[in-house]
């Protein structure tokens, strides 16, 4: 077999419009010496049309497409083949990707393949057999393959090819439909008589057609269509195609989306020859094919397997075969000849990587003849980067008024606002006004809205206020009270700081906060909601909506703490403040604020990172993305996970009067915000939104959290499963806290430690890449060895506390905590773009075929040591080695969490359960599992940080007490990420700093004050608890230099009672780690 091409000239362009002048580009096709011809497949908008009778060419008048009479046959023209260097480059470069697709320029499936890979090579083929084999011949990295139409429904024949290729889905692509009306340039449509188009493009657009009288003609695809109008040049002649067959060919756009069906969507399938490696870090989706054996039921028995493990089936296609035979190929790419009755194509929401996946394939081999996995892929992992790639700005804020002209006045007189436009609309029973600084088209502005009636509407205790910045507070104050406005705070300095605020009521109720600034580009300039969760809602926000977190502000002395969000710098733009007060976890909506609008240019794709992140975080989707009836303009509308509501919308610069109302609106409360891209429709649920909403919990159900490979062992054990960090965790087995605490440091413990994620980075550079994002001298270490670390940030703050170990000088190891997971990665990938955009040489992999086990305690060394030939004797604390242990290949750490002498174990998934077992047999019962609640006893009578409550951002490693971390070289040379100010605090020493407690009374949990023996705050518990060990209350926490010394006498408020308290060295239990002598 051989690849042939032939050559497709691009019609000449106006240079300024279209800068592929005459260019040439080749058709790839396939021949073979065999008798078997390829199966062509027929796609929604693409593929072969039906014989016809007469060439529509023929028909028309038109000149035929240029079709040589023998292919060019010199393999010079043939793509070469892919390289090393181009296959490792393409991994991070779309412009190293070549793709495959079915058609010419300008197809639909070329869009898609763009669509996927921005800046990717593709390569046009004759038939889709020839770009599947394009990428089995290594002349390609993968195909594009259209399976679906949202109005033409599947496309059966490409299912098939699936089964006749040994290539995998990697990745799906949602492209929506626009169909144009295109024609030879300086043509208007109403001039256009007869259309050239595929046979179903013309069918999804038969009303618009018809509306134009215009006489419809089948051809053989969209894009070949435009090409045969271009090359006529008649002027009565249209095509319907994309708009990249427009630009390409050198026509005009006369009319676009003019199919009749505006949420037409054609999904395309993304093949490569490798599959995607599961993981078990994002929604995973995954696509099987089997045949069922005969017998009652049997088709429900195999569904079943689904429902019983709550695992979501997002598509279920049959495909009638009636035993005709098939052409299926195993693994070594070899075909043979296969009959069945129906086939059964399914999509499921999990990953291969996830047990529940596992056992329900397993089970589902029960009831098949026939199976095989098509592959796995990150559900639209492509639009993840999308909110970051998108241009997205706040647009208006919606609320419910009871006098519109009362609060229009108020807003112009004391606040300076303008009226903007003002609407009235009876039949719906509504009026509604936009009041702004500026215009709407650049500026954030409220609209305010009227219901016929409602004079009055319960603003609830979520709501916070709007802030407006001002030049003088003090005038604008005495402006409101002239007006009659409600002054709640006179003008003065904010608490801490310089800034001169105040704060004040509008007629409704509302709160405003005036801020002293001079001049900004967006006096109204902030929208404060309150959160259950803070954390969680700015994970939401930057995932879901690409906002930044501008600013985190910590006021324990008044027990919260607030998240600026936003999409430009804070005194530049509009910012979300989000406010979580201690303990509150729920608040009342009311029914007086309603939304925020936020622009996007693809209102479809921003609607698919909502549902990834109200799949991962909470909320829901209140209504899917799609045009507004009557008005065309689309939107989304979602609840974040506190229940705050908000829309998206495509939002265009369009003209004041006529087409105002297309103006797009998002709708955000916090706490629970709904957001919406489009129209608002707030004033439609003034009554519906009077009930107020129940915030959704962080986890609905265990069916929304990860498990780990050891989890049905856990739940055979006794293991107490609890929500961690995202994850189904054992906080306990059948013993109490306390005794599995005592037995760790008496005998032994075995903890799952599989949700923290561990990491490798490899290549030449990696070792100066990492010094760069933490404290340790890595470069210092010797192979084999590691030591704890910590990610620090600009500030010198602390992003997370992790080990690394050094396995060569090309390869660091390392494991991060559960819950900082997504942020660690983010953060690590971020830098390492930047550093590989300069030359360095740096890699990684992220280990989620392995779990973690941590085996700790005295009988750790001596029960690992009957289950593997090394002498562990010999690898000393913090040293690392790669052995194998009871049959599998493992990453040893001689570490723990404990304070005792153990192991981290790093084990493949598969393996997990038979090591856990063997370790427990070897132990003759000594060593028993245990559970997270035991882990954190150990972990503070070892005077260990636990991040998110002993160290977080805002906190330096040498605040915690982790100087010994900072590598002695690093404390001269610095290098990494706030190096000037932890550099200046080892100088100058830190203002405050981490210390243990011994306390009376009740244990004293985290958030504890701790005052002076004279009653004055000088710190705050972050941990605390009873040590079983001890036989006493233990706790570390932080307080001002200069009362930290040992011995101290301080009063810890528990429950707002003092009691009595003393500073005391750390760790509180003596550690046992195995050192040489």
């Amino acid at each position: 077999m051989a690849l042939r091409c032939f050559p497709i000239w691009v019609c000449p362009q106006t240079p300024h419009r279209y800068p592929l002048v005459g260019r040439r580009v080749s058709l790839w096709e396939c021949s073979s010496s065999s008798s078997g011809a390829s199966q062509r497949a027929v796609t929604a908008v693409e593929g072969d049309g039906p014989e016809l009778k007469k060439k529509a060419s023929d028909e028309m008048g038109l000149v035929r497409e240029a079709k040589p009479v023998a292919f060019h046959r010199d393999l010079s023209m043939l793509p070469k083949p892919l390289s090393a260097s181009s296959l490792y480059s393409s991994a991070g470069d779309d412009s190293k990707v070549r793709i495959s697709f079915q058609g010419i320029p300008g197809a639909y499936s070329e869009t898609a393949a763009l669509e996927a890979y921005p800046n990717c090579e593709t390569v046009p083929c004759e038939h889709f057999e020839t770009a599947f084999q394009a990428v089995e011949l290594w002349l390609v990295d993968k195909a594009v393959l259209p399976i679906e139409n949202s109005v033409g429904g599947s496309i059966h024949r490409n299912y098939d090819l699936l089964l006749r290729h040994r290539l995998h889905i990697v990745q799906e692509v949602h492209l929506p439909v626009n169909h144009c009306l295109l024609g030879v340039p300086g043509v208007t449509k109403e001039e256009i008589k007869r259309v050239l188009s595929h046979p179903q493009a013309l069918d999804q657009c038969v009303n618009s057609l018809n509306d134009l009288g215009i006489q419809r003609i089948s051809a053989k695809d969209t894009a070949t269509a435009a090409q045969t109008v271009a090359s006529s040049g008649k002027k009565d002649v249209g095509a319907i195609a994309s708009v990249r067959a427009a630009n390409l060919y050198g026509l005009d756009i006369l009319a676009e989306n003019i199919q009749d069906d505006a949420n037409n969507v054609t999904r395309f399938l993304i093949l490569s020859r490798e599959p995607m490696i599961p993981r078990t870090d994002r929604p995973y989706k995954t696509s099987i094919v089997f045949s069922l054996e005969e017998g009652p039921g049997v088709l429900f028995k195999a569904l079943a397997v689904f429902a019983l493990r709550s695992i979501n089936l997002s598509k279920i296609e049959s495909r009638p075969q009636r035993r005709r035979p098939l052409r299926v190929v195993d693994g070594s790419n070899n075909g043979s000849a296969k009959s069945f009755d129906y086939l059964f194509y399914i999509d499921f929401e999990a990953s291969m990587a996830e047990i529940r996946a596992q056992h329900a394939l397993g089970h589902l081999q029960e009831f098949t003849s026939f199976i095989r996995v098509l592959g796995k892929m990150a559900e639209n992992a492509e639009l993840l980067e999308w909110p970051k790639k998108d241009k997205r700005r706040f647009l208006h804020v919606v609320y419910r008024v009871g006098d519109l002209d009362r609060t229009i006045q108020f807003y112009t007189e004391c606040f300076g606002m303008k009226l903007l436009r003002k609407r009235d609309v009876p039949e719906e029973k509504y009026s509604n006004a936009f009041l702004g600084f500026g215009p709407e088209t650049s500026n954030f502005v409220v609209e305010l809205t009227y219901n016929y009636g409602v004079s009055s509407y319960d603003i609830g205790t979520g709501f916070g206020h709007f802030a407006i910045s001002t030049q003088d507070v003090s005038k604008m104050v005495e402006a409101v009270r002239a007006k009659g406005g409600n002054v709640t705070r006179e003008p003065g300095p904010v608490k801490g700081g310089g800034s001169v605020i105040a704060f004040v009521k509008d007629p409704d109720g509302y709160m405003f906060e005036l801020i002293q600034r001079g001049p900004t580009p967006e006096p109204l300039c902030q929208v404060m909601l309150r959160v259950g969760d803070l954390d969680r809602a700015i994970k939401f926000y930057e995932k879901a909506l690409g906002m930044r977190l501008l600013r985190r502000i910590e006021r324990p002395e008044y027990k919260y703490t607030i998240g600026m969000m936003g999409y430009a710098e804070e005194y530049e733009s509009i910012v979300l403040e989000l406010t979580y007060n201690y303990g509150v976890t729920e608040y009342t909506k009311g029914n007086a604020y309603a939304q925020i609008a936020i622009g996007t240019d693809d209102v479809y794709k921003s609607a698919e990172v909502v549902k990834i992140a109200n799949q991962e975080l909470g909320g829901k989707i209140t209504r899917e993305a799609g045009p507004l009836p009557g008005l065309g303009t689309k939107i989304v509308s979602f609840l974040d996970p506190d229940g705050w509501k908000t829309y998206q919308g495509i939002w265009k610069k369009l003209q004041r009067q006529t087409q105002s109302l297309n103006l797009c609106k998002e709708e955000k409360m916090r706490g629970g915000s709904l957001w919406q891209l489009g129209q608002s429709i707030t004033r439609r649920l003034a009554q519906s939104d009077k009930k107020p909403l129940s915030p959704r919990r962080y986890f609905a159900s265990g069916a929304d959290l990860k498990k780990t490979a050891l989890y049905d062992f856990h739940v055979a054990h006794g293991g107490k499963m609890v929500p961690f960090a995202g994850w189904s965790m054992p906080i306990q087995y059948k013993d109490s806290i306390i005794d599995s605490t005592v037995n760790c440091r008496v005998n032994g413990s075995l903890f799952d430690v599989a949700h923290m994620c561990g990491l490798s980075l490899k290549g030449k550079d990696c070792v100066p890449f990492l010094e760069t994002l933490v404290v340790a001298d890595v470069a210092g270490l010797a192979p084999g060895t590691g030591s704890l670390t910590v990610f620090t940030n600009e500030k010198g703050g602390a992003i997370d506390d992790s080990v690394i170990t050094k396995v060569t000088d090309e390869h660091i190891y390392l494991v991060v905590n559960a819950g900082c997971r997504d942020k660690d990665l983010a953060h690590i990938e971020e830098h390492m773009k930047a550093f590989k955009s300069k030359g360095g040489d740096v890699s990684w992999h992220i280990h989620d075929e392995r779990s973690l086990l941590a085996l700790q305690g005295p009988l750790a060394a001596p029960v690992l040591q009957h289950l593997t030939k090394e002498d562990l004797s010999k690898l000393y604390f913090g040293q690392f080695q790669i052995l194998d242990i009871n049959g599998s290949t493992c990453f040893l750490t001689r570490t723990g969490y404990t304070g005792e002498d153990g192991f981290e174990i790093s084990v493949p998934s598969e393996h997990a359960v038979d090591l856990a077992k063997a370790i427990l047999e070897k132990s003759e019962g000594k060593v028993r599992l245990t559970g997270l609640g035991a882990r954190d006893s150990l972990r503070l009578e070892a005077g260990l940080c636990l991040y998110g409550n002993d160290m977080e951002q805002h906190i330096t490693p040498v605040e915690a007490g982790l100087t010994w971390a900072i590598g002695k070289r690093r404390r001269a040379e610095g290098g990494f990420l706030g190096a000037d100010v932890i550099l200046k605090q080892l100088q100058d020493g830190p203002t405050i700093r981490r210390v243990g407690f011994f306390s009376s009374g009740p244990p004293a949990r985290s958030h504890s004050e701790v005052h002076d023996e004279s009653g004055n705050k000088i710190g705050e518990i972050t941990s605390g608890g009873f040590s079983p060990n001890l036989k006493k209350n233990i706790a570390m926490g932080y307080v001002k230099s200069g009362q930290h010394k040992n011995g101290t006498k301080v009063k810890i408020l528990v429950r707002g009672k003092p009691y009595e308290g003393n500073i005391t060295k750390m760790p509180f239990v003596a550690t046992k780690y195995y050192k040489p002598t």
